[in-house]
């Protein structure tokens, strides 16, 4: 997955703006198709549910389709079929996260569940920068060669989809999940649980804005900057991984033993002084500094997006939950991309900042007044 992630984000924006010179909807597209996935992630849960096929076969097959979306756009250069392509790939992988939550209930008690993720995610951050420098080399070296990165990583795909294979894990066999309704009652009957979405859907806009804009604003000569393909990866990509692998074990040490609530405002405020500075300089030095903060704030917010379910959702429920807080992510990451960039072409960068700033501090103060909620403290 290390290998999968830091290819997708070397190659799908920054090939859409230097060698395809998408128009925005594309690059917009393209950064939104992982929120269209989110979206459609309870209806698919629900289907699952309804066979016996075990969740890490589900899993398998779904990284067998984003290979073949992958060798598409390799193979075929064409900016649509590039666009769709890497769209419909990022649907597909999008649907591993809300059934994996459900092998890590099952496998991990509640105390340790933040340790054990902790190391898989560091390894795939480790991974994905090593990637992503590689990456970034061979585009400076030649463009074109974005065709075999993608082979590339369709070939990870299918050697992960036969790892998931291994995984231990069992059906879903969510029976009770009856429509998508059903499961998105869940976020008006449990108070905390649709609060809790309501923190996440700020904080995640704020957040979600400015993820291709980051490339776009580094990249694009129209804003000053203009860097080389390589620099535009460590910016984006490299120095983030590092600082997310550096950071995940105290982002896990703290979710399993902190008040939930508590982590997520830190979380929050290292994202938003990160974004805040990026959109604010020119200077690559600070551009840097800011990545690194802001890849900190994503060690702890990965980690969290993937787990915090598991604290407020009832036992048996917790996939019920994740397909919901995905539909939520698909909710708000559908426009995102588009309306960054209507900010940063209409209003500037410094705009983005602000908008961004704002979101991310109206979802600190809700998550403050649920710090006192039981579901959310720490196990005893």
């Amino acid at each position: 997955m290390g290998i999968i992630e830091g290819g997708y984000n070397s190659v799908a924006i920054l090939v859409a703006i230097r060698h395809f010179q998408a128009s925005d909807t594309a690059k917009s597209l393209i950064a939104g198709g992982s929120a269209v996935g989110f979206l459609l992630a309870p209806t698919i849960l629900i289907i699952v549910g309804r066979t016996s096929v075990v969740v890490s076969q589900i899993c398998a097959i779904f990284m067998i389709g984003t290979a073949a979306g992958l060798f598409l756009a390799a193979n075929i250069e064409h900016v649509w079929v590039y666009t769709f392509s890497l769209v419909s790939t990022g649907i597909l992988v999008a649907q591993v996260p809300s059934l994996m939550v459900h092998v890590y209930a099952r496998n991990y008690s509640e105390g340790e569940r933040g340790r054990q993720i902790s190391g898989n995610l560091m390894i795939s951050a480790a991974i994905g920068a090593c990637t992503s420098l590689s990456v970034g080399q061979l585009l400076d070296q030649n463009l074109l060669l974005y065709q075999k990165v993608l082979t590339g990583m369709a070939t990870a795909c299918l050697f992960a989809a036969w790892l998931h294979l291994r995984i231990p894990s069992e059906p879903l066999r969510s029976k009770r999940q009856a429509s998508l309704f059903q499961d998105l009652k869940f976020a008006f009957g449990d108070r905390l649980f649709g609060w809790m979405l309501g923190g996440w859907m700020l904080m995640g806009v704020g957040n979600l804005i400015t993820i291709p804009l980051r490339i776009e604003y580094v990249a694009n000569p129209d804003f000053g900057i203009n860097a080389s393909n390589t620099t535009i990866l460590v910016l984006t990509f490299i120095l983030p991984a590092i600082t997310r692998v550096l950071s995940a074990p105290i982002w896990a040490f703290c979710f399993d033993r902190f008040n939930l609530a508590i982590v997520r405002i830190s979380i929050n405020l290292c994202f938003l002084i990160g974004l805040f500075a990026y959109f604010q300089s020119t200077n690559i030095i600070w551009l840097g500094l800011s990545s690194a903060l802001i890849g900190w704030a994503t060690g702890g917010g990965t980690l969290a997006w993937t787990l915090w379910v598991t604290k407020v959702a009832p036992p048996g429920r917790e996939s019920s939950y994740m397909s919901v807080h995905s539909f939520f992510t698909g909710i708000r990451g559908v426009p995102a991309p588009f309306v960054g960039y209507w900010i940063l072409t209409s209003l500037g960068p410094k705009q983005v900042a602000w908008v961004s700033a704002l979101f991310i501090g109206i979802s600190s103060l809700i998550f403050l007044r649920l710090a006192s909620d039981s579901r959310l403290k720490s196990p005893q």
